[in-house]
């Protein structure tokens, strides 16, 4: 039998499917401008938030107060105003506090609670599961929550803001059926043949094979309690610093004549621009979670398909 013989014939252009044709110079161009017009979409919003915030008042005035695309005169006095040492400043270091403080306490309660899940023969496993599965699919709501936190005399105290957050069901679920199904038992049987403890095998042997889920987990909790705002609002109206975002809120609702906002406590005598000191205070929100999220992304993947599908 010939070569000729055993290659497969060529289907015809009209028997082939659409997915197998070679893209056209219009499809190709209409595909180009769609990307690039999504793109500017997501781009130029924030390019212009960014402007503006480096704009001075001169060239705010001469624009009639609107967002800038390219400033006539730079200037960096909102920035200043920031991270001057005023209630701004105090209020994005109370926000840097909490979410480093309250995403240590969330892993840590999170790794403890789902190793202890994922271990066959644990105390009182299935009931705990259980208990957690429910509250996961039943929220308690607003009003519950705010009494239990009443309750606890934690209101106008920033335990509010950490407690209440510190242990999420999803996150705990995801965790659990990682180290269950991606650390392997033989790994672990080897580990207590030798002697090991169960803290010693979590610290030395599933916590070194889990760094991409634990990055994952470690990002979620810090996104959540960095753009912390209902929360803030709901439990600790009566705190002089509050997050930076509840600031942002405040100047927000200033600037548009609401009453009850006033923000003379965030601006000095000397105070940049309306504009460009709400821009910059949108920055400093967006930034740290724009600079952490790269690092992240590859783990992204492996770690939410591997935890959350094989369970």
């Amino acid at each position: 039998m010939t070569t000729a013989a055993v290659r497969p014939k060529l289907r015809r252009r009209s028997q082939r499917a659409a997915w197998d044709e070679e893209p056209s110079f219009v499809g190709k161009f209409v595909k180009a401008a769609f990307l690039i017009c999504y793109a500017a979409a997501i781009v130029l919003p924030i390019w212009a938030v960014v402007a503006t915030s480096f704009a001075s008042e001169a060239a705010l005035q001469q624009a009639g107060g609107n967002l800038l695309l390219i400033p006539t005169e730079v200037s960096t006095q909102a920035y200043r105003e920031i991270l001057g040492g005023g209630a701004l400043t105090n209020s994005l270091l109370l926000t840097v506090l909490l979410t480093a403080g309250g995403t240590a306490l969330s892993m840590i309660l999170t790794i403890g609670a789902a190793y202890g899940l994922s271990r066959p023969g644990s105390l009182a496993h299935r009931p705990l599961l259980m208990l957690v599965l429910f509250t996961f699919l039943f929220g308690p709501g607003m009003y519950p929550s705010y009494l239990v936190v009443q309750k606890l005399g934690l209101l106008d105290t920033y335990w509010s803001l950490i407690l209440p957050m510190a242990l999420n069901a999803f996150n705990l679920i995801v965790l659990r059926s990682f180290f269950m199904n991606s650390v392997p038992a033989e790994l672990i049987d080897a580990a207590k043949m030798d002697g090991a403890g169960e803290f010693r095998i979590l610290f030395k042997v599933v916590l070194p094979m889990s760094k991409a889920i634990l990055a994952v987990i470690a990002l979620f909790y810090a996104v959540g309690y960095w753009n912390m705002y209902f929360q803030a609002v709901l439990y600790t109206p009566g705190l002089e610093t509050q997050p930076i975002q509840v600031v942002l809120q405040r100047m927000l609702m200033s600037t548009q004549g609401m009453p009850g906002a006033d923000i003379g406590q965030y601006q000095a005598a000397e105070a940049a621009p309306t504009a460009a000191l709400k821009m910059a205070v949108v920055v400093c929100t967006i930034v740290p979670i724009v600079i952490m999220y790269p690092f992240i992304q590859k783990h992204f993947t492996k770690a939410i398909i591997t935890g959350a599908i094989k369970g």
